[in-house]
This record gives structure tokens, C-alpha cells and sequence, in this order.
């Protein structure tokens, strides 16, 4: 055979072996390149942490949707993290954040504090705002049916006039958009059930709890639930916008009976009791002369 031939032979066996090599190099960098990612992807699946689901202000108490799990890196994990190995989303309900979190950011449990622990109320409020305490009847309550977080106006039912004979109920709505801190000394209900209770929490402005330490006094209380809809139809006012401290509208008894007395703005009612003996007329003002106190109930 020509040496030549042979020559090119061997280069070309050569070229064929170094060709398998470097396939067979390739592929198994390729494998090993996936197997890394496997494992990579097996360590960030394996680990969650707590992250808010939106951005939370300080003071919020926490609900199922306000949180949630993510996958993270088991390499980045830290003790101050909530883990989805120790920890359980339910028991997140009801908390409340001491300081503000970012949207997908970790939940440290430094920012959060528990019903009970002390501060839990304080952590709560709204910078600047207080936490009164108002008694509730199954009625004035809402048969139970207010759970913290909820938002409610305030109603004071009370009596007026300059007599005792014409007093003029009427009804009022003094607060508006308050929001409910605690029913009793509960912040949270566990099952989520409505349960009567004998006073409820709620987060004011320092004039308005002046103001409700004097209604109770006045009249009866009533709280009336609103709906947790943004800008319900026929209203300005945000969920999340401050309380409305001032009465925004008012029933009078004569809008319910037509035999109650009337009353004008001013807050005097037009008619008088006047007696005389055993003899009582009631007489408005402003009468003819013959229709004066003396002339009526037969008196001589």
C-alpha cells in the first residue's frame, strides 16, 4: 500500500477519534450543567420563606391574602425569616406589623407582634390616632357580625327638646369609615365565626375620642357595618381613608311618627305644654288670640 495512503488513513482515524472526544466532551458538560441546575432548582423549591403580597403599612393586622410562600435560595435563608417547614400560614391571621414591607419581600418576625404580646394594641393604631372602647349589645353590635379590620359608622340615638313633654328622638351619624380594632380583648377570632360581643375597638382621632367618651353619656350607641368595596356608589369615601368625625346626616322621630312633635333648626320645638290645675293643653306658638292657653281645655 502507497505510504502516502496510509498517511491518510491514520490522519483521518485521527480526526474521527478526536471528533468523539470532543462530542463526548460536550454532552457530558452538558449533563453535568443540568444536573446543577436540578439541584439548584431543587434547593430554591425546597425552601420558602414569608413574603407580603402586596405592599403592607405599619400597623396592618394581617389577613390569609395579605402574605403568602415563595421559593427561596437555601443558601439566603435567615433565623428572622417565617419558614414554610416550621411555620403555618393560618397562624398569620390576626398579627400585626410593626413596620412597613415591601411587596415580595420577606416577612422578619421582628416586624410582627401577636395578640396578646404587649404592644399588640399600639403596633395596631395608625400613627396618631387612638384606640377607644365602646359597649355593644347584640343589636347596637350587629348581632356579631363585626370582625376586626372592618369598617363601621358610629350612630347616636338620643332625645331633644326643652320639656319633658316635647323631647324629640332623633338619630344621627357621628363617625363615619372607623375602623375595628378588637372585639372584647380579641383581635382575631381563630375559627373565624361570629360571636356577640359586649364591647368593641376602634381606631379614632384624638378629637374623636373626646367626642366618644361624651356620646355614651348623650345617648345609645349603634354601629352600622360598611361594605369593604372601595367607593361603593353614591360615596366618596376610600376604605383606607381616614374616619369622617362630624354628623354626616340625622333621622328625626317626626320622619317615623307623624304624632311626635316638630322641631326646628334652631332645636326648639314649636309647641309648649302649658298647665293649669288639672288641666294641660299643649299649645304652638305663634297662635291667634283665641287660641291661647287660657281659652283652650275649658277653662273659665
Amino acid at each position: 500500500m502507497n505510504p502516502r495512503t496510509i498517511l491518510l488513513i491514520l490522519v483521518a482515524g485521527l480526526g474521527v477519534l478526536a471528533v468523539m472526544f470532543l462530542t463526548r466532551t460536550y454532552l457530558s458538560g452538558m449533563q453535568r450543567q443540568a444536573q446543577q441546575v436540578q439541584v439548584t432548582e431543587a434547593r430554591v423549591s425546597n425552601e420558602k420563606v414569608l413574603v407580603a403580597a402586596r405592599d403592607l403599612p405599619a400597623g396592618t393586622i394581617l389577613k390569609a391574602e395579605d402574605v403568602k410562600w415563595q421559593p427561596w435560595p437555601e443558601d439566603g435563608m435567615n433565623e428572622a425569616y417565617f419558614s414554610a417547614k416550621a411555620d403555618k400560614l393560618a397562624d398569620m391571621a390576626g398579627k400585626v406589623l410593626r413596620a412597613p414591607v415591601r411587596a415580595q419581600a420577606p416577612v422578619v418576625r421582628s416586624a410582627i407582634v401577636a395578640p396578646g404580646d404587649r404592644g399588640f394594641l399600639a403596633a395596631a393604631l395608625t400613627p396618631g390616632m387612638r384606640a377607644v372602647a365602646v359597649k355593644v349589645s347584640p343589636v347596637t353590635g350587629i348581632s356579631g357580625f363585626i370582625f376586626t379590620g372592618d369598617r363601621v359608622d358610629v350612630i347616636l340615638t338620643h332625645v331633644v327638646g326643652e320639656s319633658r313633654a316635647g323631647k324629640l328622638p332623633i338619630s344621627e351619624t357621628v363617625f363615619q369609615n372607623v375602623r375595628v380594632l378588637a372585639l372584647d380583648q380579641r383581635a382575631t377570632e381563630a375559627d373565624n365565626q361570629a360571636k356577640l360581643a359586649k364591647t368593641v375597638t376602634l381606631e379614632v382621632t384624638p378629637k374623636m375620642a373626646e367626642k366618644m367618651a361624651m356620646l355614651e353619656n348623650i345617648g345609645t350607641l349603634s354601629l352600622s357595618l360598611r361594605s369593604l368595596v372601595h367607593n361603593t356608589e353614591g360615596e366618596d369615601i376610600d376604605v383606607a381613608s381616614p374616619p369622617i368625625d362630624r354628623t354626616t346626616s340625622a333621622t328625626l322621630g317626626t320622619e317615623i311618627s307623624s304624632y311626635l312633635p316638630s322641631l326646628d333648626p334652631s332645636g326648639k320645638t314649636d309647641q309648649v305644654i302649658v298647665r293649669r290645675g288639672s288641666s294641660t293643653d299643649q299649645v304652638t306658638l305663634g297662635e291667634e288670640s283665641g287660641d291661647k292657653p287660657g281659652n283652650k281645655g275649658g277653662d273659665k
